[in-house]
């Protein structure tokens, strides 16, 4: 399986399907990152992208791709979409994550939008959950994950060492959320993703490697 995740700044994709990541890549599965910004002021964006760049490779991720955008100023446009759909055709994926369109962070919300459309022809497209995303969030499909891929995500979200000042990086965060995703889907630990598409597969509360 091809997989790509776009996320608008970086820690994004780690944060809301990084364990989910980790699985994809035990199980031989191909990951691509797509980040839409490289966060925070022009001084900040050579140590954020590092960081991004060290949490891919403790993931295992392929490759990660940079746009250019502004942190605070992601456009939903035609140039956003055709920049998206261009790498998603150079990736070829089965399935992609994407950012949830229930947040309250104007770059989550306009890139959520930028990537339905430019995903429209891909046939899996789940939406992952972050800390700014509304209460409104209705997730219909769970990846189940060991306990070990969870201490994994952990530790690639510990790499943006620049963000460890807010509280819902904590490990302790992390590791609640999880356990609570995980109790609705019957494991110890899970993300949870709404269901934007899928196609071509039975649609099992459950990642089951297809």
């Amino acid at each position: 399986m091809n997989v790509a995740a776009i996320g608008a700044h970086p820690d994004d994709i780690e944060i809301g399907a990084g364990a989910s990541i980790a699985v994809h890549r035990n199980r031989g599965d191909s990951v691509r990152f797509i980040i839409l910004t490289k966060g925070g002021k022009v001084a900040e964006r050579d140590k954020r992208r590092a960081e991004a760049e060290r949490a891919a490779e403790i993931l295992n991720v392929d490759d990660v791709h940079f746009l250019d955008y502004d942190d605070t100023e992601v456009p939903y446009n035609q140039a956003t979409v055709d920049e998206l759909e261009a790498k998603l055709r150079e990736i070829n994926p089965d399935r992609v994550y994407i950012h949830a369109e229930e947040d309250t962070h104007q770059d989550h919300r306009r890139a959520a939008k930028a990537s339905i459309t430019a995903s429209r022809n891909v046939n899996q497209v789940l939406a992952f959950e972050a800390p700014s995303t509304r209460s409104s969030f209705a997730p219909q499909y769970y990846n189940s994950v060991p306990e070990g891929v969870i201490e994994g995500k952990i530790e690639a979200i510990r790499s943006h060492e620049s963000q460890q000042e807010k509280k819902y990086l904590e490990a302790e965060a992390m590791k609640g959320l999880a356990r609570f995703r995980g109790r609705q889907a019957n494991s110890t630990y899970a993300e949870a993703f709404q269901v934007i598409r899928i196609n071509n597969m039975y649609k099992s509360n459950f990642y089951d490697g297809r």
